[in-house]
């Protein structure tokens, strides 16, 4: 399996990850600084598309690229909102940024903002049921498992 990185900008630092690192670091794609204010967000264009290339893959398995924030990030308060990019996306990344902090943080153009991460997709048979297999949890949930 490949990942096909199309670089959108000439100043798009290139995809790299380190080793014994499980994401790609995605970075800020911006000429000037970004100001996200208190309890603000921002979107934030990375600089790339991207393709999962599965001609050489190994399992029929289907395969999703994940955004996940940085730990470095949530510690000062700025949270990278996870989510899912579909294999057939061509378009360009962008990571929407939360500032959960109670002062302005400033984004720097190239800074590391998320993390992407390449993940297979196991899709069961979906069948209709009348009934589901009982369980002692049943259908209480919402912290539920945690009270005795």
């Amino acid at each position: 399996m490949q990942l096909k990185v199309k670089y959108l900008f000439p100043e798009t630092e290139e995809l790299h990850t380190r080793a014994g690192d499980s994401g790609y670091d995605l970075r800020a794609a911006i000429k000037d600084p970004l100001v996200i204010d208190p309890h603000g967000r921002a979107t934030v264009g990375t600089g790339i598309a991207v393709e999962i290339d599965t001609a050489q893959r190994l399992a029929p398995l289907e395969y999703e690229l994940q955004v996940r924030p940085r730990s470095g990030h949530t510690v000062k308060g700025i949270v990278a909102q996870f989510g899912t990019i579909d294999a057939s996306y061509r378009g360009e990344i962008q990571i929407t940024l939360f500032n959960f902090s109670s002062s302005p943080v400033t984004i720097e153009p190239n800074e590391r903002i998320a993390q992407l991460v390449v993940c297979p997709i196991f899709k069961p048979i979906v069948v209709t049921a009348k009934e589901l297999t009982p369980t002692e949890r049943g259908t209480r949930g919402f912290g539920s498992t945690g009270k005795d």
